[in-house]
Order: structure tokens, then sequence, then C-alpha cells
């Protein structure tokens, strides 16, 4: 058996080839970073769920950018929050890559990815639906040029409650903003909404300022609350 033990990448001083996966939402997205000439961000086909056309997609973007999939020096993936569905995808097929090229793996917060493409500066406040009239928040410090500065930890909170106690001022983004947006109080400002949705090339740049994994199987989902199931099997079993 390989022995999957990765050190820390310097990424300062070190090229690195990235592959890079987004599936938190319905469409999703891959990317690749070399640090010498490649910047590409490819999102997949709108009529097909990302089960369906992840792997081939990958193979046909590396193909078509002449990477073999052995010369890829980090694989990098959204762990959550997400949709339950979506983020297993994404993560079997990274944890799958990365164990089968022993190449390194890193697990990225969507919420993390979704702050570093703020055009604002200042506090940004990032939000992603939960589901049940609720959404997933973190507040981040956002500076051009530097990567976000998360201020507190992932939170769930009814969404309109969250929306009133926002200060004045403060800039918002994030997927779930394309239902909210209409009932949203006046004092909330919207980041642009190209940039709501987690993109996998975002999740490439967190990464080379990440450290990877120790194994790939380590790779896992962070779904930041149960499913409605487990939710409902608690509360039966309270």
């Amino acid at each position: 058996m390989q022995n999957h033990q990765f050190p820390l990448i310097n990424s300062e001083t070190e090229t690195l080839r990235i592959l890079a996966i987004e599936t938190t939402q319905r469409q999703g997205s891959i990317a690749l970073l070399d640090d010498e000439s490649i910047e590409f961000h490819h999102t997949l086909p709108a009529d097909n769920r990302s089960a369906a056309s992840l792997a081939p997609e990958i193979k046909a973007v590396c193909a078509r950018h002449q990477w073999a999939l052995s010369s890829i020096d980090l694989i990098a993936v959204t762990t959550g929050p997400g949709s339950f569905t979506g983020l297993r995808v994404g993560i079997v097929t990274a944890k799958t890559l990365g164990y089968a090229l022993d190449t390194p793996v890193v697990g990225i917060n969507t919420l993390d990815a979704i702050a570093l493409q703020a055009l604002s500066s200042g506090s940004v406040e990032v939000v992603m639906d939960a589901q049940r009239n609720s959404v997933f928040r973190r507040r981040y410090t956002v500076q051009q040029g530097q990567l976000p500065t998360p201020i507190d930890e992932v939170t769930i909170i009814d969404d309109q409650q969250w929306a009133e106690e926002l200060p004045d001022g403060m800039k918002v983004s994030g997927p779930v903003l394309a239902k909210l947006k209409d009932n949203l109080p006046e004092h909330i400002e919207l980041e642009d909404e190209s940039l709501w949705a987690p993109k996998a090339i975002s999740v490439a740049k967190l990464a080379r300022h990440s450290k990877p994994l120790d194994s790939p199987l380590e790779l896992m989902p962070n779904y930041f609350r149960k499913s409605a199931a487990e939710e409902k099997h608690d509360e039966t079993n309270a």
C-alpha cells in the first residue's frame, strides 16, 4: 500500500499545478491553476448534474490543456456548506483521484471561496441556503489583493432574523440571495450577482495557501448541520 503522507506545500516558492472542484451548487465547476501560465475556469454543463458530468469534464479539460493527470500537484475541493449530494460527488471524485494518483488533496470552505470573490473592501457577510428558511452565514474582513479573513465561525440562523440583524452598510454575497433579495431590508448592500456562487478558480487560489491533508482518505464533507431525516429521527427519539 502506498504511503500517502504529504508535506506542506510552500506556495510562495514552488510552481503548482492545481485541479479544483466545486460542486456545492446544482451547476458545478472545475478549474486549472498553474502559476506560470494557466488560470482556467470551466462551468459544468447545466443540463447534467455534477455526478454525471464531473469525471468526463475533468478528463476533457485536462486533455485540452495537455495536463496529464499524473502531472497535477494538488487537488482542491469545496467541503461545505452546500448540498448534501453535491458535496459527496465532489469529495468522492477528489478523494479517488488523490488516492489513485498519490496526489495531495485539500478541502476548502465554500463560504471562504465566495468571500475571495468579493469586490468590496471591509466587512462582507457570506450566506448560503441552509433550507427550512435558514441560512449558513459567516462574516469576513476583505481587502483586495489579500485572502479574506474570517472573523467568526459558520453558523445557521433564520433568514429573516439574519437580514434584520445586519448592520447598516454591510455588504453581503452568496447564492441564496437570488431567493432572498426581493425581501431584504434597504440597508443591506449586495455584492455583484455574478460573484454570488462559488467558483472553482477561487477554490484553487485558496488551495495555494492551505495545508494538504495527510491522506486523501481524510477528506470529508462538512455539512454544518444534520439532514432533515436525521433531525426528524432525533426528534422522534427525544
